[in-house]
């Protein structure tokens, strides 16, 4: 994989993102995006649910973990430079990975994101000495955000899918 860094983020030694950062819905391709981006906070203003925040670079990123976005498209609309459109920007590929110092994994009894998962997309396989599994079925996962948000440990983290391509 490669990032895409430009000069400013470069001298003030911000390069690329920690795992798990993904940008608001429907901004451009990382590349695209850092071209237009210059962190004004205008996305971050707009939001009516705070669940933007600007990253490491200075670009905002998604606060998954203590605010639920609710797809308003206000972020896309507040942007001045096209960074973030609705109508050119990626289509929202996120879909939640669940680390490994998840309770469940460790034995004690927690459910709560295959609880708050509206569309079935986490489930627990049941396993010996009592313990259960959370599975995340990628085809059922929305990226809605609820189960990083309810998580009482916050190893749930967002990751971008690759798109596929659609044949014309």
């Amino acid at each position: 994989m490669t990032l895409a860094v430009d000069r400013r983020s470069l001298l003030r030694g911000r390069i690329g993102r920690a795992a798990g950062e993904i940008r608001p819905p429907f901004s451009r391709d990382e590349k695209t995006f850092s071209g237009l981006c210059d962190g004004c906070g205008a996305c971050v203003e707009a939001c009516p649910e705070k669940a933007i925040a600007p990253g490491a670079d200075g670009r905002p990123l998604l606060r998954y973990r203590d605010a639920l976005c609710t797809f308003c498209q206000a972020c896309g609309e507040a942007c001045p430079t096209g960074a973030i459109d609705s109508e050119h920007g990626q289509s929202w590929t996120a879909k939640a990975s669940i680390g490994s110092a998840c309770l469940s994994f460790n034995g004690i009894v927690c459910r709560a994101c295959g609880e708050h998962c509206d569309d079935d997309a986490i489930r627990f396989k049941l396993l010996a000495g009592g313990r259960a599994l959370p599975l995340v079925d990628e085809t059922a996962c929305t990226g809605c955000l609820k189960c990083a948000l309810v998580c009482p440990t916050g190893v749930i983290r967002m990751r971008r899918s690759p798109q596929k391509e659609i044949a014309a």
